[in-house]
């Protein structure tokens, strides 16, 4: 089996009326607008069908929306591909997704706390101090060396992202990140300001840092099912305590994002798979000298080239997996039989029929669902320690 981590964008992969083409690519993706939609109080659906690009640019509103449309294509994932990953990695907001994707984090919880990190977040840019810029062309030393010639405690500047070996974004205060992006200029590179709405990553969010903390302890943080990598490391985290003040310094500090593919890289991992609106992450990994194989999954090429790699067998094979070794707690025998033995023995017939068959296209799609809900049904019926959050 292909090694596979999972990879979640961050804030700058919003557009206008990427709501309206995941609804339209999966069926399910109502049912979590709608949660949405109780959870933050406000009609998030419209905001990701209808919104203009200024609204959607609104970190408060940017970040539960990339979070929430990122959790449907990690659905239509799940059902259309099926492959359990070795890792999970978010870029700054999408570390939030990578959690969810992993069980750390429920997708209410990850939305409460992305909702006030985005309110706090936006309190801090509407100060209007501080910019951000992408910087391409020039030598990581200059740049480095640059910041910390203009840099000073009331108008810092530093690297906020290690995005590839050709990007790196600078942020800070307007005035320092402008002597810096002049410089790089100068030196020939291309500079990009961004349309965000404020200086991310870094000391400038250290009282945003300190208000989403007080939050962060009112939240239950869960086993990992896999490892996740942190922003502020490029390392898996080791435990819940470690993810809570992983998420508070990733504020304040630079997304360590080509440490983190390149760590990917070293354990072998053969293939990524960005779950998400639009392709940013596949298109940096490509720049990387030693190249992970990246696929976005809302590309129709790419979801088409996933498919043919992870076959219907291989899916099936993972819900048979999932069903025989998930742990019981249910012993009245008749509901054992008809909700463990029975979707069991359906699973063994599906997946010996995949064997012989090689369906694809819609006929492997219904085959996946019919796998998935048998897969349900026996996690419910052995109403196990994690049934009811796996089963969903």
């Amino acid at each position: 089996m292909k090694r596979v981590a999972l990879l979640f964008p961050g804030q700058g992969s919003q557009y206008e009326g990427m709501g309206k083409i995941w609804s339209n690519k999966f069926q399910g993706a109502g049912r979590w607008f709608e949660e949405a939609n109780d959870i933050l109080g406000y009609d998030l659906k419209s905001i990701c069908i209808e919104g203009s690009a200024a609204m959607l640019s609104r970190t408060k509103y940017t970040q539960p929306a990339l979070l929430v449309i990122s959790v449907i294509a990690l659905e239509h994932f799940r059902q259309e591909i099926g492959i359990v990953p070795v890792f999970s990695a978010g870029h700054s907001l999408g570390e939030y997704s990578a959690l969810v994707s992993s069980g750390v984090l429920s997708f209410a919880d990850a939305l409460r706390l992305v909702q006030q990190r985005g309110i706090v977040m936006q309190e801090a840019a509407d100060a209007g101090l501080g910019e951000m810029a992408a910087v391409r062309g020039v030598e990581l030393e200059a740049l480095e060396a640059w910041c910390e010639k203009h840099s000073s405690p009331d108008r810092p500047v530093a690297i906020g992202c290690y995005n590839s070996p050709r990007q790196y974004v600078l942020t800070g205060h307007q005035a320092a990140v402008a002597r810096v992006t002049i410089a790089a200029e100068l030196r020939g590179a291309q500079v990009t300001r961004l349309q965000v709405s404020g200086p991310f990553h870094s000391p400038l969010m250290s009282q945003a840092a300190e208000r989403l903390s007080g939050v962060m302890r009112k939240y239950t943080f869960r086993q990992s099912r896999w490892p996740v990598i942190s922003n502020v490391t490029a390392l898996p985290y080791a435990n819940a305590e470690q993810i809570r003040d992983g998420l508070i310094l990733q504020m304040t500090h630079p997304v360590k994002w080509l440490q983190t593919m390149r760590y990917l890289v070293g354990q072998k991992v053969e293939l990524a798979v960005e779950l998400g609106p639009r392709s940013v992450l596949r298109n940096l990994a490509n720049e990387m000298e030693d190249k992970l194989r990246t696929f976005a999954f809302e590309r129709e090429e790419d979801a088409v080239q996933l498919a043919k790699r992870f076959p219907l067998h291989d899916f099936i094979a993972g819900c048979l997996s999932a069903a025989v070794a998930a742990p019981n707690a249910n012993w009245n025998e008749e509901e054992y039989r008809t909700g463990v033995i029975q979707p069991i023995r359906k699973l063994k017939e599906m997946l010996q029929s995949a064997k012989e068959s090689g369906i694809m296209g819609d006929q492997a799609r219904v085959q996946r669902k019919e796998a998935l809900d048998w897969l349900r049904l026996v996690l419910q019926t052995k109403r196990g320690p994690e049934s009811k959050e796996r089963s969903r």
